[in-house]
């Protein structure tokens, strides 16, 4: 499995391949995102709702005490964080199993904490900080399907190295 790649020096860029990601997103999807505290999985989301055509009027937030937003596009899309739960017997009244087996998008801030239960299928997202504002974000589709759409992915993100504001794509 290959994994695309990119160098974002700022927020901005981190908030456009966000957008992109949510343009190319189909119903049912599920993104697993990881990385350290304040490395941006809640930015990149924000990103990913105006993709999807969440209005910039909707302020798009980290679900740490909700621990799941919905937000209303072309799909919904609901934003799990788990942070603040030690494992998947804490999901029993929440609405989780919908948001990631429904027809929306589910991107999912803390996958671990799932466990068993995170499904095998997926798009992983991974952000590594690399300085002050810098990160490098790493996209991998896990099973057929994703494996397969992500890779389609990076020619529709490359195009994305001539915004003044991106790095462009990495390795």
């Amino acid at each position: 499995m290959k994994s695309l790649r990119f160098k974002s020096p700022g927020e901005d860029c981190t908030l456009l391949i966000g957008r992109r990601i949510g343009e190319l997103l189909e119903p049912g999807d599920i993104l697993s995102l990881r990385g350290e505290l304040g490395a941006g999985k809640t930015l990149l989301v924000r990103g990913i709702a105006r993709g999807l055509g969440v209005p910039e009027s909707v302020r798009v937030t980290s679900p740490t005490f909700t621990i799941i937003n919905e937000y209303a596009g072309r799909l919904l899309l609901f934003h799990l964080d788990l942070y603040r739960i030690s494992g998947p017997d804490e999901l029993e009244t929440l609405p989780w199993e919908e948001t990631l087996f429904g027809r929306g998008i589910a991107a999912i801030e803390w996958p671990e904490r799932l466990g068993r239960l995170l499904p095998s299928s997926r798009i992983d997202v991974k952000i590594y900080i690399t300085g002050e504002e810098c990160r490098s974000i790493s996209i991998l589709g896990r099973g057929k399907r994703y494996a397969e759409r992500v890779a389609q992915w990076a020619d529709k993100i490359a195009d994305l190295i001539n915004e003044p504001s991106c790095g462009g794509i990495e390795g």
